[in-house]
């Protein structure tokens, strides 16, 4: 293996996630399949992280969400250089975000954030992580 590609999500509303990835984190798109047609899907990249959203028929899902599955998907991480200022962008657009919690305990320094996209999926935003030496 040579590296990490991307994570896949089918999505009701995949303009919404597109809109949300952007505003928030800056993903930008960098590929579409299948352009114009009902089964368009595309990639957003935010450096070497890729996100894949594929739509899915509305009706078919209507009461389910994304989030942790007992077996497979937990979350999404994301590194930010701070916290603060994300979560009040997030929250001015009505996400619900956790409280900001410190886990020096783990790493030191390494401030840590939960909350849902629009979907549902579970989205972890990390300020201080970094590998073990």
């Amino acid at each position: 293996m040579n590296t990490f590609n991307h994570i896949a999500f089918n999505c009701r509303d995949i303009a919404a996630q597109e809109a949300f990835y952007t505003k928030h984190f800056g993903f930008k798109r960098s590929r579409t399949f299948n352009r114009g047609t009902p089964g368009e899907f595309f990639l957003l990249k935010l450096g070497s992280v890729r996100l894949e959203l594929f739509p899915t028929d509305p009706a078919t899902m209507a009461e389910e969400k994304g989030g942790e599955q007992p077996v497979g998907f937990k979350h999404l991480a994301l590194d930010v250089p701070k916290l603060e200022p994300i979560v009040e962008g997030l929250k001015a657009d009505g996400v619900d975000c956790d409280p900001i919690r410190e886990v020096s305990h783990l790493i030191p320094g390494l401030r840590i954030v939960f909350f849902r996209d629009p979907e549902g999926h579970i989205i972890e935003l990390m300020e201080g992580y970094r590998d073990e030496e």
